[in-house]
Parts: C-alpha cells; structure tokens; sequence
C-alpha cells in the first residue's frame, strides 16, 4: 500500500506544471523541451521583454513568437489522472464517517465556507457532513487562487466546472500568508538560488530578483534532496562503522567478564588441592587477576560510553535527514531544511571514536603471579605453573574457531598478543635456573638481576 502511494505521488509530481502547479491542462512543449500548460505559456509571453521570455525550468531564452507543439500524448495522460482524482474524491466517506481512504489531509484546517449548524441535505446526520450537529468540518483542498480552503462537499465545482480549471489546489493549507510575496502580493513560485528564498513570478521579472539564478519550487527541492540523500549515505556509512566497533567493544566487556569468572573457577580449584599450603597465595592470586578487572573494566565501559554517544548523535541525524527527505511541501521542505542544514554538516564532520585495545594485561599479569610464586616454588611448583597456563590461555592470540566467535561475530586479533602457555614456562625455567645457580657462573647476569626468555 505504501509503494502504491508513493508511485501516486510520484506519477502527480512529473504530471504537474511548475508555473501554475496544477495538473496540466493542454500542455505544449518549447523548444528546450519543458512542458507547460498552454496558457501558462501565453503569461510568459505577455510579460517577455524585447519579444523574449526564458523557460521558467531551465531559464533558457526563446522568442515569442516561436511556436510551441502541444504534447497529446502528455496531455492524455494528464486528463486520465485528473478524472481518476475526482472520481476519487466523489466516492462514498467509510462507515466510521471519516473521510475516504485515498483523501489524506496532513492539516487539520476547517473549511472556509462551512459553518456549524449549516446542515445540507446531502450530509444530513452524517458526521463529515457540512456543519452536521454543530461540528466543525475540516478542508480536504486549498485553492491558491481563491486563497480559500474548502471541504469535500464545497470543493466538487473546482474538480467539475470549467471555470475553475486553471485553479491550482493543494493540501489544507492553514495560513497562507507564509506562501505569498509581501511586495507584490502573488504566490511564490519560484526560489532564488542567489538570495536562498522564495520569489513570486514578479519579483523574477520585475523584482530585485531579475538575472538571477531561479528555479521553480519542485526542481529546488529535487536537488536539495539529492544533497540530503548523500548525507545519509554518509551518515549510514559511519553508523555503520560505529556499530562495529559498539559490538567489538560488547565482544571485548564479555572476553573480560569470562576472564574474570575463569580465573576465580580455577583459583579455587587450586585452593582446593593446595589447601593449607597455598592459602596465602591463593589471596595473592586472586588480587592479581581482579586488579586487571579493576583496570580494564573502566576502560571498557569508557569506551562503550564514547561510542554510544557516536551511535546516538548519529542516529539523531540520520532520522532528521529522514523525517525531512519525506517532506513533499517544499515550502515546508525549504524551511525545515535552512533551519537544520548546516546542524546536520557540523554533525557529519565530527570524527567517530575508536578506542585502543584495553584487553587483560597478561605479560602483567604472568610478572606479578610470578613474584607470589617464589616462596612457594620448590613444593607447589607444578600445581602454579599449570594454573598459570590454563589463565593465559583463555586470551592467548592461538584460540581455537569456536572460541573466537561470540554471537556471531569474530573477534579481531589484537596487535599486541599477551604471553602464551610456553613463554610462562620459559619464565618459571629461567627463574628456577637463577636460584639454583651462583649469579657468577652465569656469564653476563648480574647477582639481583631478573632473567627474561629467549625470544619466540
């Protein structure tokens, strides 16, 4: 239904004159190629100066006394949709006494030649009829020439009766006003793209506007949405990106907490095979590996913040673009837009956030389980070192397939890797080396110094 709505909307645009902004009626074709009804042709040449006037579409220059053909084929098609409007608008209102389905009316505004208790025969007791029970009736058009707004019941002679053929209607309209030129009292047409606003059709002639660069209303919004639609590419782009690294940085918070929860898991399983004798080192332990939550989990959470707000503003922005790129008034469209504009460039230019890695520090981690270790070494030195492989395990750069995919999605390598199960044994190795020998028959070792493994 709404494809089928907005194919309408689209089929009325192409099928309405810019001059009068009524549906075509008898459209000729100029030399340029732009269609426009044939008396909206004649006002052109009427007001042409030195026996020339421009196309109001493309401002291209032609004789008045050049001969304009009338489009059939577009005039066809434009006399078929009008009769389809009106018989659309002449069908039966729905049984909740509401207006008829095809009749959109975006603005509540009461029609001007209604007035509450003026029953018509037609619409007596019904709730949409003229002034039924008092009510107030709202307008399904305006008439911008007349300047009026009418209801169902009071627009039928515009749709049917000749004279009121050249009548451009619209929308309900409630102040129009905003929509006509103060200085020459017409309805603005036209938008100056040198002064960026709305002009009538003499202040393009005669105005201050004249040589100017103008184009019609509906050509003007064309564009602008052309400018609005790269915005939100752009703007989907960086949501895009920003989504990413949102979900990494969800990715890296649980990788923390299944690290915090691991690490307690097989402190007690230590603590229940040493018992007495590595009660106190079960203490150390255990602060060692919560001091890494203590210091990664605020990162973590600052950044989340960080690229929370990203998504936020952006999101903001991308459903202002969007809310105005379905704008079909253009001068509403206009409007919204000069107001929100330059808002919705600063916000594109602000850069995204992407945080650095904040993982567990494991070469950290390793030293200080390594500097609790040493008082217990001789006697408990195969129960630490297999705890201290099963810990670094858990974020060593080597995970198997299953462990790298959380919830779909596939954990980046960092780009510094933490130390693996063979780098701790190569500390526990060397450290034992160091005291079981004199610093002195180690050529090269200071007494007192730390010994670091070979290089992987």
């Amino acid at each position: 239904m709404a494809t089928s709505m907005d194919q309408s909307t689209v089929l009325e645009d192409e099928l309405t004159c810019p001059v009068c902004l009524d549906l075509f009626r008898d459209p000729h074709l100029l030399p340029c190629g732009h269609n426009f009804c044939l008396l909206c042709v004649r006002r052109l040449k009427c007001q042409a100066e030195r026996g020339r006037f421009r196309c109001p579409e493309c401002r291209e220059s032609h004789r008045c006394s050049a001969a304009s053909q009338k489009n059939f084929k577009l005039a066809n098609i434009a006399d078929d949709y009008r009769l389809r409007g009106q018989a659309a608008l002449s069908r039966p209102q729905q049984p909740d006494g509401g207006r008829p389905a095809t009749a959109k009316t975006p603005v509540s505004v009461p029609c001007d030649y209604c007035r509450p208790g003026d029953i018509s025969e037609a619409g007596k007791g019904e709730p949409g009829a003229p002034g039924a029970g008092g009510e107030v009736v709202f307008a399904v058009k305006t008439c911008l020439k007349c300047e009026v707004s009418m209801c169902q019941e009071h627009v039928k002679p515009h749709l049917e009766l000749p004279a009121f053929r050249e009548h451009p209607l619209t929308e309900p309209l409630g102040d129009l006003r905003k929509r006509k030129c103060p200085e020459h009292d017409e309805m603005y047409r036209y938008y100056c793209m040198d002064d960026r606003m709305c002009v009538c059709n003499a202040c393009t002639i005669e105005g201050g506007h004249a040589g100017h660069t103008i184009k019609t209303l509906k050509n003007t919004m064309k564009g602008l949405k052309g400018i609005l639609e790269t915005q939100l590419q752009k703007v989907d782009r960086k949501l895009s990106k920003a989504e990413k690294t949102l979900q990494e940085q969800k990715v890296e918070e649980q990788i923390n907490k299944k690290f915090l929860e691991d690490s307690d898991q097989r402190i007690m399983t230590v603590g229940e095979e040493l018992q007495v004798h590595l009660e106190g080192l079960l203490t150390a332990l255990r602060d060692c590996t919560r001091s890494q939550e203590s210091e990664c989990g605020p990162n973590i959470q600052r950044n989340i913040a960080k690229v929370t707000q990203d998504h936020a503003r952006l999101q903001d922005v991308h459903s202002r673009i969007q809310n105005l790129a379905q704008e079909n008034d253009p001068f509403r469209f206009l409007e919204a837009y000069k107001s929100s504009s330059k808002n919705v460039c600063r916000q594109l230019k602000k850069p995204l956030f992407y945080p650095e890695y904040v993982g567990v520090d494991t070469e950290g981690l390793a030293e200080a389980l390594e500097v609790k270790q040493d008082d217990f070494l001789t006697n408990v030195r195969s129960c630490i070192s297999q705890f201290i492989d099963d810990i670094c395990d858990v974020h060593a750069p080597g995970l198997p397939q299953e462990s790298l995919e959380r919830d779909g999605t596939m954990m980046s390598r960092w780009p510094n890797p933490p130390l693996t199960r063979t780098t701790l044994s190569q500390l526990c190795a060397a450290s034992l080396v160091s005291r079981s020998r004199p610093a002195a028959t180690q050529p090269g070792i200071k007494p007192g110094s730390v010994v670091t493994p070979p290089a992987l």
